[in-house]
């Protein structure tokens, strides 16, 4: 489908849902390329009414052909933004979905475009990620206490439950390295000693779980937007809900915390540094992280972004996506044993 039909049928979606509307024309379109799952675009849309035009800003999120995160289902990621639409935390107000493909060709959602641009994990000239100290004196205590109050979202009262929630004791992290592991599998891609050593370990120390909370399952660096006016940044919204679920919160502060998304530095997610973000959601959230609880997580989330490179690699294998990003993956992968191996003791780590 080209940009003028896209348009074209997304003023007829719109005119369909917004009220009172005469007439809608949808403008300023473009397509996010930063991405590696869903299809992102922006635009801008003119809605005439009786009483004169208003502009609106939305983005729309369309399932892919092929991903790093498929097979993809995008109701139960808009049922949570939906649901989290009126709530204090920093998400997008996501009002509609749509299933049919005779409208866009996939399922896609529509959700209000919020203020703010996308910083990604990478090193600044001065070796600190992509932040000032002065940026980060702000960013920072956001990032955590955005975190905290997610954490402490009533996800039962938001009719939330239909995630499903894990059983007691270590039914939450036995649940999400099945997960991964089966998204290993299904690669059908050599597991290499490392990877075969770290899962195995893994099983080995299911940690128990306390509680049950909201788990974002992608919080960090490069999906978070940032305002920035005068040499201070803001956090201004919370992106890229794919991987929500119900499980535990220390699975989000390892995630968050990892040397996956620290840009070159030494700060966690380019904010602050990983004891110190630890230390913030540990006060604002009441809970103690537990260390060993944190270390599984942290093993885990390494192992998490080796599954999701052997998916995007055999879905380049397969011909099912030409986005040449996946096909380097068979080049990044080794890199990951560096910190796997620093996390499971083999290179003088902990």
């Amino acid at each position: 489908m080209d940009d003028a039909s896209l348009r074209e049928r997304l003023g007829q979606f719109l005119r369909g849902r917004l009220d009172d509307a005469l007439d809608v024309r949808v403008t300023a379109l473009e397509r996010s390329t930063e991405g590696f799952s869903q299809e992102t675009f922006t635009f801008d849309a003119d809605v005439a009414r009786t009483g004169g035009v208003e502009r609106r800003a939305f983005v729309l999120k369309r399932e892919p052909l092929a991903g790093l995160l498929e097979p993809y289902d995008l109701e139960p990621e808009f049922r949570v933004l939906h649901a989290l639409s009126s709530h204090p935390l920093p998400s997008p107000p996501t009002p509609w979905l749509e299933r049919d493909p005779a409208v866009l060709e996939r399922s896609f959602y529509v959700m209000d475009r919020l203020p703010g641009d996308v910083p990604i994990p990478v090193a600044g000239p001065d070796g600190c990620g992509p932040f000032t100290e002065a940026e980060r004196d702000g960013l920072g205590p956001d990032v955590v206490d955005a975190l905290a109050r997610l954490h402490a979202v009533d996800w039962r009262g938001l009719g939330l439950g239909f995630l499903g929630a894990p059983g007691p004791g270590r039914a939450a992290a036995a649940r999400e390295l099945e997960r991964w592991e089966d998204r290993i599998r299904r690669s059908g891609l050599p597991v290499e000693p490392p990877l075969a050593e770290a899962l195995g370990w893994l099983r080995a120390h299911l940690p128990e779980t306390p509680e049950i909370t909201l788990v974002h399952g992608d919080y960090r660096l490069g999906n978070f937007l940032v305002t920035r006016d005068a040499g201070k940044a803001r956090l201004s919204g919370i992106l890229d809900w794919e991987l929500v679920h119900l499980g535990d919160p220390l699975e989000d502060v390892a995630w968050c915390t990892s040397e996956l998304w620290r840009g070159g530095s030494a700060f966690a997610s380019g904010v602050l540094l990983p004891e110190d973000f630890v230390e913030r959601w540990a006060r604002a959230t009441g809970r103690a992280p537990d260390p060993e609880r944190l270390h599984f997580y942290r093993v885990l989330a390494i192992v998490k972004m080796l599954a999701i490179m052997l998916t995007g690699l055999r879905a380049f294998r397969d011909g099912r996506t030409t986005d040449l990003r996946m096909a380097i993956f068979d080049h990044q992968l080794p890199y990951l044993y560096l910190p796997l191996g620093m996390l499971r003791g083999w290179l003088g780590g902990s």
